[in-house]
């Protein structure tokens, strides 16, 4: 994925310039864990990226679009594709359809029909803030990255609160189940709070 920071940004960070302890199929992993973390404790992503989502039609105009978590799309950009009760519509079916940043979506004409199954409606596009990761995502993501790929190969005990080294006794940070402290990094954590944005439950 990598569209928040770079291996080499990763690397220079924090000196993991060690091939061999941390190659770059773990640096990668470390980024991806990161800009999930980010995007899911932010709300949304911030690059347009793409998406689809399989919806239940209620029978109105108006459609929500939501994640699998259940969570809203936020930002929409674009639409690419629909398909309704397993019928692709064409370009010229949605292109005026009303984008909304909370993630509605409103149709000109006619209405995202219900089923009694639920699941027919599937809508792909893109959505997120803007079109490159602002500075401050981007120096979460790259910092995040290097604590999840040091923690790899720490010989620290996961559940130490402080250790012993030629600088004296040194206190840990322990990852809280706060869902205000996604990281046990405070300064992540406070850039990531300014930018959180909380889905309006009642957009429907």
């Amino acid at each position: 994925m990598a569209d928040y920071t770079s291996i080499a940004e990763v690397r220079a960070l924090d000196n993991l310039s060690d091939a061999t302890t941390w190659p770059d199929a773990t640096i990668t992993e470390a980024i991806e864990y990161a800009e999930e973390l980010i995007d899911n404790y932010t709300g949304t992503s911030w690059i347009h990226k793409a998406f689809t989502v399989t919806l239940d039609g209620k029978g109105g105009r108006a459609i929500l679009l939501r994640n699998d978590e259940g969570y809203p799309v936020l930002f929409l950009r674009t639409i690419t594709a629909v398909t309704i009760d397993g019928v692709s519509l064409s370009p010229a079916d949605w292109s005026s359809w009303g984008l909304y940043p909370s993630g509605k979506v409103i149709r000109d004409s006619g209405s995202f029909p219900w089923a009694t199954e639920g699941r027919n409606v599937v809508i792909s596009g893109t959505a997120g803030v803007t079109s490159a990761a602002p500075k401050d995502i981007s120096w979460a993501a790259r910092t995040v990255a290097a604590q999840y790929a040091k923690d790899l190969v720490s010989r620290v005990p996961d559940r130490a609160m402080q250790v012993q080294n030629d600088f004296g006794t040194v206190m840990m940070a322990q990852a809280s189940s706060n869902p205000d402290r996604p990281t046990s990094l405070p300064e992540v954590n406070a850039r990531l709070a300014r930018r959180r944005h909380i889905p309006d439950s009642a957009v429907f």
